[in-house]
């Protein structure tokens, strides 16, 4: 009989053991929790937002602010004169220079055209120079690889360097660079309140007109 009741002891602690470790298990569950205060803790796999992306910078092109410019004036000082009136009248103006080519030649440039690259302009460079023909390559712009052999006031000059350098059977060009004419300006930036009387008294009996464009600065 004493080897049931110890048989009986042991069985009752297994029991008592095994349910207490039941008690330990953490329960997981895929099911939403219930919070105290009644609301729901849904996971982020079952929402149906998705989480903000990092935003992408927008790049916008500003539009180009416009003026109205009185002119042109041959004279600054007559320029100056009219950017006083407009001080005069509250309005705020900038004198502007601009230029333009004239019909005049200035200067006349003897070159050699853009070479096919740049060991091949520096072949041609070293013929000239071997000829005692003053020259160096020019490095930038639309004549890039060609070959400037000088500016001469007279067409003459500028005539016999060319026809020297075409006996070395070297192509070579003659350029006129014109006299540039500058011109002068009233700026104002165009705002709803300047009008058509104020614009005809700072221009007063100058022999200019208002033009409206893009503002030059």
């Amino acid at each position: 009989m004493r080897w049931i009741f110890f048989c009986l002891v042991v069985l009752n602690l297994a029991v008592l053991l095994f349910y207490w470790n039941q008690s330990e298990v953490a329960v997981v569950t895929d099911q939403p929790l219930e919070l105290a205060s009644g609301q729901r803790l849904t996971l982020i796999s079952e929402a149906a937002v998705s989480l903000p992306k990092r935003s992408q910078q927008v790049v916008t092109e500003q539009k180009q602010q416009l003026c109205f410019l009185l002119g042109p004036y041959q004279d600054q000082l007559d320029a100056n004169y009219a950017r006083a009136r407009a001080t005069s009248l509250g309005i705020a103006g900038d004198t502007v220079i601009t230029e333009l080519p004239t019909d005049t030649a200035k200067e006349f440039w003897v070159y050699v055209p853009p070479r096919a690259s740049r060991e091949e302009a520096r072949k041609v460079l070293r013929e000239l120079q071997q000829r005692k023909v003053d020259s160096y390559i020019i490095n930038t712009g639309e004549l890039a690889d060609g070959i400037s052999l000088g500016l001469f006031r007279q067409r003459e000059s500028a005539d016999l360097v060319a026809s020297k350098v075409r006996s070395f059977n070297i192509p070579v060009e003659v350029k006129a660079k014109n006299e540039m004419q500058q011109e002068f300006w009233l700026q104002v930036v165009n705002k709803p309140d300047f009008g058509d009387k104020l614009r005809e008294r700072i221009k007063a009996d100058d022999d200019v007109s208002w033009q409206m464009t893009d503002c030059l600065r």
